[in-house]
């Protein structure tokens, strides 16, 4: 029976190291670009610019590489004003950008790229133009040109019979129906409705990557599974081993993160972040007994190289312009100020099991009698967990009659709002009332390529133990986070009476990204502003064969 087991498990082992090498080659000869689509190529300050990306592969079909991209906003300096990660889910993502008043009107240059996309030999990122306008700025760098036509902004484009409206005008604040038929392909879509503006800079210039080439060697990892954060360490003093250092990542909160990995034999090291939080807040330590000997680095996320950006010297905006852009201005003026009863939502993370649920024993400390201090708490309610010195200095130890952990020569791991906490005299005396919950996993437990002889996690009623934490051997950093995905906001007037006496000076009537039709009629409601004119409505997407189809249409608001 021993010797079946045995083979079993060493045909187990081929399968897997199969699998792997399989998948690895699959990742190295795959390659990947993006295409990025905006609801405007001339934003105001004050206005928001919304974005989807779409990442590829080279048959134009959605990536299954990588699961995070990056996406900035270059100036005419070749300076990054603004990067930010997006998550993408089956090569989906999508964003946004609220245009702050310290950016100057110019050209300005939207690019997007993933870690993978990095290795290729040029042409590297997705690139974008458009054109911001600060109409709070002394002087703008405009050719005035008074004898200029309005653009044609429908060349290339007609009403399609795809998208139908209930009516083809509407009073203001009137509900629309925008009906999409069964008929379109399977895919991925977003929807853009928004007043037709005449302001049409850089509109078709975007340039995506083609050259999938690799180059020799990889230098940068692709982020398959979440995203990756690499540092190192440094030695204080000559002659210390950087080898196989044990370091750990926290971001603490109420969905908090904590990860373990080790360093190489040059103290380099990786952490995986497969978690979704809107956290920021990053705490890195050593898990090791001479910690302070060691300095803590992070690296910097990846960027291309922006060397070959050309930008156009001058803004052309027609003189004909200059009273559409006050009039927009001042509609977002007033919009912003009615920010607060317009609040987009965002959607918060799904909550994910620590990684030790459901193995844990929890004490909800609102059942039992309260204490003032941890230590109290430890010795009257928590039974499995006692104190010891260790090394001089005092720890937890988790008793068990079945694993004897107390004799073990090493403490437990201890977490406090998923921040480990290797100092406990910061803790002992800690305000009882203000923990909410204390769970104990009282047997040895490995962790990444550690085994911890226990596990502690404490959980405070506002997760804020870490404001309060200070210890000189953790590296304290903010990390670029995924942006939060969102719910934006769409007025309801048939519903709401809140809003009847608020302005509604909306130009972006509806952004609707991430859009899936699986062959079935779509019913679309919107509600027009008090803005009238001449509306758009752009459905554009991707279909799961590659196919890239773009539908228009128009209607009126008088």
């Amino acid at each position: 029976m021993g010797k079946l087991n045995i083979k079993i498990a060493f045909l187990l082992l081929l399968v897997n190291f199969a699998y792997k090498s399989s998948a690895q080659n699959n990742i190295v000869l795959g390659t990947e670009s993006l295409l990025v689509k905006t609801n405007t190529s001339t934003v105001l300050t004050g206005e928001t610019l919304y974005y989807q990306l779409f990442c590829l592969n080279k048959t134009n079909v959605f990536s299954d590489i990588s699961e995070i991209a990056y996406i900035e906003v270059i100036n005419n300096k070749k300076e990054s004003v603004f990067k930010n990660k997006i998550s993408l889910k089956n090569g989906i993502g999508s964003g946004d950008y609220f245009i702050p008043t310290t950016l100057p009107t110019g050209n300005y240059k939207l690019i997007a790229y993933t870690s993978w996309m990095l290795n290729n030999s040029q042409n590297n990122f997705f690139e974008k133009d458009f054109t911001i306008i600060n109409p709070f700025q002394e002087r703008i760098n405009m050719t005035i040109d008074t004898t200029s036509k309005k653009p044609d902004v429908y060349k290339n484009l007609s009403n399609n019979i795809l998208l139908s409206l209930n009516k083809e005008k509407y009073s203001k604040r009137e509900k629309a129906t925008l009906v999409i038929p069964k008929i379109l392909d399977r895919g991925n879509y977003f929807l853009n409705i928004r007043k037709i503006d005449f302001m049409s800079t850089n509109t078709n210039s975007e340039t995506i990557s083609t050259d999938l080439n690799l180059k020799q060697e990889i230098k940068v990892l692709p982020e398959t599974r979440g995203e990756i954060i690499t540092g190192y360490i440094t030695p204080k003093a000559a002659n210390s081993n950087l080898d196989s250092k044990i370091v750990t990542l926290s971001v603490p909160g109420k969905n908090f993160i904590f990860k373990t990995t080790k360093t190489d034999n040059s103290g380099k090291f990786v952490f995986l972040i497969d978690k979704q939080t809107s956290t920021s807040d990053c705490y890195v330590q050593l898990s090791e007994p001479d910690k302070e000997n060691y300095a803590i680095t992070i690296d910097k996320t990846p960027s291309p190289d922006l060397s070959n950006l050309i930008f156009s010297n001058k803004t052309s905006i027609s003189g004909k312009n200059l009273k559409a852009i006050q009039e927009r201005s001042l509609a977002t003026q007033i919009e912003n100020v009615y920010f607060s009863e317009k609040k987009d939502s965002i959607i918060e993370a799904a909550y994910t099991d620590f990684f030790f649920q459901p193995t844990e024993k929890k004490y909800n400390l609102y059942d039992f009698e309260r204490f003032r201090t941890f230590k109290e708490t430890i010795i009257e309610i928590v039974i499995e967990l006692n104190f010891k010195d260790y090394n001089q200095i005092p720890a937890l130890y988790l008793s068990d009659s079945k694993y004897n952990i107390i004799q073990s020569p090493e403490p437990c791991l201890v977490l406090v709002d998923g921040l480990q906490i290797q100092d406990i005299n910061a803790l002992l005396n800690y305000n009882a009332y203000q923990i909410q919950s204390i769970s104990v996993v009282n047997r040895p437990y490995c962790y990444g390529p550690k085994i911890f002889n226990g596990i502690v996690s404490v959980i405070t009623k506002n997760n804020d133990f870490a404001t309060v934490y200070t210890d000189k051997n953790i590296f304290k950093t903010t990390i670029l986070r995924p942006e939060p995905a969102k719910d934006y906001f769409e007025p309801k007037y048939d519903t709401s009476n809140t809003l009847n006496r608020i302005p509604d000076y909306r130009y972006q009537l509806l952004w609707k990204p991430n859009i899936i039709f699986e062959n079935s009629d779509m019913k679309i409601p919107f509600y027009t502003s008090d803005i009238s004119g001449d509306y758009e409505i752009i459905l554009e997407g991707i279909t799961n064969e590659g196919k890239y189809v773009r539908f228009y249409k128009t209607f009126k608001t008088e």
